[in-house]
């Protein structure tokens, strides 16, 4: 076939692909955010591997090739309960891969970028294979026999460029590459389409290849016996299941580009469907390859059984399916190889020599040098495996993120020291049973490291195991050695507090995104943080700044436009302590109020004071006036009738018994100021009552009023004194006021004794019955402290006064108690 024709329908095909990115942009967009783009975009897992190499090692090694596909059908029961889980991280904190998982996980600076670069390197064997796969099928096809390099290094500068056009437009994080997607998925249905088509018109033109294997090549047909073949299939379906899972091209597809959670339901079963489609072909075309192809490249069949059964165009669109599988895996691998070197390797680099304006521009030539790193490794390994080989290498150092990715999601006692210690354990063990020997078995390091310093340190047969094939062996010893690691030094460590959350303004955060990921991204971020609170937004910005630069350059960045948020016992201490600053404030407030109401009470005290002083001075001044004006006349009229004369004397007696009277209320007055303890004695209180009353008695009779009392008998621990003073004040102001009669009770209530003295006077008006208690409030002559005096000297004693309604006159009530538990030694209030 014409190299030309090869080379041309090669770059047609790539124009296209092209075009169908290019629709996927603008028009079918639509369609290509659609649940059905979304499965097939997964299929990018079937790649040139699947396409040429799964019918090599058909052919070779018979049924081996079903657990590569067994192992994610079998992922794919977990998926809504895993991939759900994963898909909620991803979006809270913009995760691009499982390294910036690791890092958010555990918080060590070194998983990050040790897995970003572990990654690199592990799946160039990957990368290389789909180089391999092109340049081996079109020297094929061409019958050309000139180094494989030439169309190698032309598809990986092509693919580069197609990838930087579709892949690396912005750092944005919220980006989604439709067009990207809609040419993966494209390229899923040609492969499938050709694979289908290539197998059918095959079985068409040769027929059913079983009857002729039956007996020659029965070993094809079954698993491989003994417990090393056991051993070697089931380790494939868990490799294959773990690939699957931990892939960047797939995280790449599956968690960074779905656009709605929902797609899992369809892909769930339609990914499953497509790998039991793509393999129908498989074992027919591996079965007539080994019967009619037999000294032929295994790898080559579909190429070889295309041009045998169909001719030419046949061959070429088989081509044009293993070029189509090639080109998805190696255009979504290397976008996401290089989100991986711009996040945790160029990015911190950049911000320390402060060019990560510069950042877009590393990240496209990361693409094109992972690429030739590709090449590189096809042109010094490739030639020493198969394709499948080639792969299941790769395979197994993406498996070593299983142990701190799967821990780090299920285990709360994973830590970073276990989770570093397994990876670099895995990762030297994958080193050297796989990687080193693949060099040596290509000449570029010495035959005689495939057997090792000791023979029980052989790469291929660590500690004396033998019989496992290099790959089984590789897997299960870097594996163990990586999970025995994470587990053990996690049990032996302590978990360390992740980074403190951290804090800030909208305004300065946004002003960070738009120096960083320009003026688009801040205006979104605006949009979604404008009704969060500092430390959400802070985690939106670190999130949006992760995405795009890594989680590690995305901390550092923060650190200047935030501050720590107060650790959670420091905030409880604030408030406690702001608690106890607001009940002190309270207390203040209080004893201010209180100390205002105290002086407002001693300016009352000491107006009352200025009016008694003023009040006791009237009072004073009349009968003493009274009392010299009697004096005089009695001197100056010597010679006056003895009438007369008695007249003076006796008024002169009265004017100085109500002087006496005066005065004794102004030291019962000053004696309650003072407050002089009570002088409490078992008293008879009907004997006291009686007494008052013989004591009031000339003033009755005097005024010609009668006395009326009821006594019962009751005693009480009183001050006998005080009651009387109490007693003869509410009789003397009863005997002024009455007309005809005043009434004296004495009965018990309950625990108290109850005083009554009633008049049939006018009764008090009820406009100063509030006020009759009060000091100086005189309504009828007098000092007006009668009856303040009795309030107090009921209270003090512990008992209540208080002004009856009356009926045609005043009555007059008091209590005293019967039993004192609690004195007052100021005498009341």
């Amino acid at each position: 076939m014409s190299p030309l024709f090869l080379l041309l329908s090669l770059l047609l095909y790539l124009g296209l692909l092209f075009l169908v990115a290019l629709l996927g942009e603008g028009r079918a967009r639509a369609l290509a955010q659609s649940p059905w783009a979304y499965a097939l975009s997964l299929a990018v897992y079937a790649t040139a591997w699947t396409f040429f190499g799964s019918v090599g090692r058909a052919a070779t090694e018979g049924a081996t090739f079903l657990p590569i596909y067994l192992g994610p059908t079998l992922v794919l029961l977990l998926w809504p309960f895993l991939h759900g889980r994963l898909l909620q991280l991803a979006r809270a904190h913009r995760l691009t891969s499982w390294a910036d998982y690791l890092y958010l996980r555990y918080g060590h600076p070194l998983l990050g970028p040790l897995a970003a670069a572990f990654l690199v390197v592990g799946l160039l064997p990957y990368l290389a294979l789909q180089l391999k796969a092109i340049a081996q099928g079109f020297l094929f096809l061409s019958g050309e026999e000139g180094p494989l390099a030439d169309v190698a290094l032309l598809t990986a500068l092509l693919l580069a460029l197609f990838t930087v056009l579709f892949g690396t437009r912005r750092l944005d994080p919220s980006e989604r590459h439709q067009g990207l997607v809609l040419a993966v998925a494209f390229e899923s249905l040609v492969k499938l389409l050709a694979l289908l088509l290539v197998g059918g018109l095959v079985l068409l033109h040769l027929g059913n290849p079983f009857p002729q294997a039956q007996g020659k090549l029965n070993p094809l047909l079954l698993p491989p016996p003994g417990l090393a073949g056991h051993l070697a299939w089931g380790s494939l379906v868990v490799l294959s299941g773990l690939a699957f899972l931990f892939l960047p091209r797939q995280f790449h597809v599956a968690v960074v580009e779905n656009v709605d959670p929902g797609h899992l339901r369809l892909a769930a079963w339609a990914f499953p469907l497509y790998l039991l489609l793509i393999n129908l072909p498989i074992l027919p075309l591996a079965l007539w390859g080994r019967l009619l192809l037999p000294g032929e490249n295994p790898d080559l069949y579909v190429l070889a059984l295309a041009l045998e059964g169909g001719g030419p165009l046949l061959a070429a669109l088989a081509l044009l399916g293993g070029v189509s599988a090639a080109t998805a895996m190696v255009v979504v691998e290397g976008l996401a190889l290089s989100i991986l070197i711009s996040n945790h390797l160029l990015s911190p680099l950049l911000l320390r020599f402060r060019a990560l304006g510069s950042l877009l521009l590393w990240r496209r030539l990361s693409i094109l040098g992972v690429l030739l790193l590709a090449y590189l490794y096809f042109r010094l390994a490739g030639e020493a495996y198969a394709l499948v080989g080639m792969g299941l290498i790769s395979f197994v150092a993406v498996a070593q993120l299983a142990p701190p990715a799967l821990l780090g999601l299920f285990w709360p006692g994973a830590t970073r020291q276990g989770a570093l210690a397994g990876l670099l354990g895995g990762m030297a063990v994958w080193a050297y049973t796989l990687f080193l020997p693949a060099l040596a078995r290509s000449g570029w390091l010495p035959l005689g490291f495939l057997q090792g310093p000791h023979p029980l340190l052989r790469p291929e047969g660590l500690l004396g195991v033998e019989g496992l094939d290099p790959v089984t062996h590789g897997f299960l010893a870097s594996l163990g050695l990586n999970l025995a690691l994470a587990v053990g030094v996690s049990l032996f460590t302590r978990k360390e507090a992740l980074p403190g959350e951290r804090t800030g303004e909208v305004a300065e955060l946004s002003a960070l995104l738009r120096r960083v990921l320009g003026p688009e991204a801040e205006e979104a971020f605006r949009k979604e943080a404008s009704s969060l609170r500092g430390p959400q937004a802070a985690a939106l910005a670190e999130a949006w700044l992760s995405g795009a630069l890594g989680p590690a350059t995305a901390r550092l960045l923060l650190l200047s436009a935030t501050r720590e948020v107060p650790p959670e016992e420091l905030v409880e201490e604030a408030a406690r302590e702001s608690k106890e600053v607001r009940a002190y404030a309270r207390a203040l407030e209080a004893a201010r109020k209180e100390l205002s109401e105290a002086y407002e009470r001693l300016k009352a005290l000491d107006q009352a004071k200025d009016e008694l002083l003023a009040a006791v001075s009237h009072e004073l001044k009349t009968p003493l006036t009274s009392v010299r004006a009697l004096a005089e006349i009695l001197e100056a009229h010597p010679d006056l009738p003895e009438g007369e004369r008695r007249r003076f004397t006796a008024l002169l007696a009265k004017e100085a018994a109500r002087l006496s009277r005066l005065v004794e209320e102004v030291l019962a007055y000053t004696r309650l100021q003072a407050g002089l303890p009570l002088r409490r004695t078992p008293t008879d209180l009907r004997a006291l009552a009686q007494e008052a009353l013989a004591l009031a008695a000339p003033l009755a009779r005097e005024r010609g009023v009668g006395m009326e009392a009821h006594l019962e008998g009751v005693e009480a621990p009183t001050d006998p004194d005080r009651v009387l003073q109490v007693l003869l004040n509410l009789l003397h102001n009863a005997l002024r006021h009455a007309r005809n009669r005043v009434r004296l009770e004495l009965s018990r209530r309950g625990r108290e004794a109850f005083f009554r003295v009633q008049d049939d006077g006018p009764g008090v008006a009820e406009g100063v019955r509030a006020r009759v208690f009060e000091p100086f409030q005189s309504f009828s002559g007098g000092t007006g402290l009668g009856l303040f005096l009795a309030r107090r000297l009921v209270e003090g004693l512990g008992g209540r006064i208080w002004l009856e309604e009356g009926q045609g006159g005043a009555s007059f009530a008091f209590t005293l108690p019967l039993e004192v538990n609690h004195e007052d030694p100021g005498g009341g209030r």
